[in-house]
């Protein structure tokens, strides 16, 4: 994952489990699962602290949903997703956070 606008890298090296059209990886206590449906990808992170619930979908703002465990509180939060790669080797997915105009870059190449 690359915060675009701060320019931060966050790599890994991890083993995940790809099953036809998902993928499950855990880093660093947090569990990532993707689903891919045609053109749109949802990617879901949780740990013990939250849930963070994301759908992409190419040029479209959509709300991911981010559940704050401890406050039993959900917080919206809209994203434009500008960039979809995804292919047998790697997905990638170029979003923005439409209230702080923070952009991300997120990477997942697969051997």
């Amino acid at each position: 994952m690359k915060n675009i606008t701060e320019n931060k890298d966050n790599i890994i090296d991890t083993y995940a489990i790809k099953n036809k059209n998902k993928i499950s990886y855990l880093d660093d206590n947090t569990s990532y699962k993707i689903t891919i449906i045609d053109k749109e990808i949802m990617l879901i992170r949780d740990n013990e602290e939250f849930t963070h619930k994301f759908m992409f979908n190419i040029d479209k703002i959509t709300q991911s949903e981010y559940y704050i465990k401890e406050l039993n509180t959900s917080i919206k939060v809209k994203v434009k997703t500008n960039k979809i790669i995804q292919n047998e080797k790697k997905i990638m997915i170029e979003y923005e956070i439409i209230d702080s105009n923070d952009k991300y870059s997120y990477t997942l190449d697969m051997e």
